[in-house]
């Protein structure tokens, strides 16, 4: 039996994870994907010449305002897995361009932002493709059971999942008069908006003088030229995701349907042909949180239950990567709290 179960291998599971191990935990990390990050997610694009491009398809770089998340960002860029992608926004609207610029570093690992998850995962036990379908409280613990007739047992549980799916998880799991109950009730309260994205590997590269674009445009949120994140010889590469309104509108369309419209929208915004040779599109249902959880996490000691994520509110500032740092570590130190502690 583990000390804790984490099942979600996203950048928060990982962060919580990496300091109960660090503690002296025993910890294991499931998740349904093949790897880990979550929606920090890099894909990997093979060209027909054999080049392999790289996108960052979900989260677009992270930011470092706390002591924590900048110690970590540049010990990455002294040790060269991660790098200052830009300190410049552009913000497009109605055909203007405004090059704004607010002197910020956004961070981006040169290998793909997924190289975040990957570096927090180092040395920890993660069990790919393990979807978890149940969850049963024993005496001492917990079994989580996978649809592949898998299950694991662990004294604590950590979920690391958007609140509906979590939700989904715990239905059958009895919770009544307890801490977790009530946060229950706080998590259904959760709101996100779903992304649509598509990766555009070009023939060459485009004139378009902006690292990054956010765009108010009534199909398109974002504009980012990948290859600017990359070494040198990079193929020239563009991500763009849909804006809110419209990826809801289109939440069950086809991929067919959804690239055309998206190129399209990319050729308007940046006023020149984006000739293509090689193309793929990501539909993330649970993309951004609208409406978050107060505080950074949920910690309920009777149950040895917990959860985290970017839907809580660890700080100030929006729903990002840093925000799922935040709430990952601030549940390890909860998991170490003395007995009876709950948030």
């Amino acid at each position: 039996m583990a000390d804790l179960l984490v099942v979600g291998a996203g950048l928060a599971g990982l962060a919580c994870a990496r300091d109960a191990e660090a503690a002296g935990l025993h910890v294991r990390l499931l998740d349904k994907s093949r790897g880990v990050s979550g929606r920090a997610a890099t894909r990997r694009v093979t060209l027909p010449g054999g080049e392999v491009a790289r996108l960052d398809h979900g989260a677009r770089f992270f930011t470092a305002r706390h002591e924590r998340t900048r110690t970590l960002a540049e010990s990455g860029v002294q040790s060269g897995w991660n790098a200052v992608w830009t300190r410049r926004v552009a913000q497009w609207a109605d055909g203007q361009l405004d090059p704004a610029e607010d002197g910020h570093p956004r961070y981006a690992p040169p290998a793909g932002l997924s190289t975040l998850g990957h570096t927090l995962a180092r040395g920890l036990e993660v069990h790919s493709t393990a979807e978890i379908t149940s969850l049963e409280r024993r005496a001492g613990g917990w079994r989580v059971h996978a649809r592949d007739g898998h299950s694991w047992e662990g004294a604590r549980l950590v979920l690391n999942l958007p609140a509906p799916q979590l939700l989904a998880l715990l239905n059958d799991v009895p919770l009544e008069g307890t801490a977790s109950e009530g946060a229950c009730r706080t998590a259904a309260q959760v709101r996100f908006a779903p992304c649509w994205a598509a990766g555009l590997v070009l023939t060459r590269a485009p004139a378009w003088p902006h690292r990054a674009t956010q765009a108010r445009h009534p199909t398109l949120d974002w504009v980012a030229l990948e290859h600017t994140k990359r070494p040198s010889g990079h193929p020239p590469a563009l991500l763009v995701q849909a804006n809110a309104d419209w990826s809801a509108a289109h939440l069950e369309a086809t991929p067919e349907d959804v690239l055309p419209v998206l190129h399209a929208a990319a050729t308007e915004i940046m006023g020149e042909d984006l000739e293509v040779q090689a193309t793929f599109t990501h539909r993330w249902r649970y993309a951004t949180p609208t409406r978050r959880a107060p505080g950074p996490c949920h910690w309920d000691a009777e149950l040895a239950l917990g959860w985290c994520g970017d839907w809580f509110t660890p700080d100030e500032h929006g729903p990002r990567v840093e925000a799922a740092l935040l709430s990952g570590w601030a549940l390890a130190r909860w998991l170490q709290a003395p007995a009876g502690s709950s948030w």
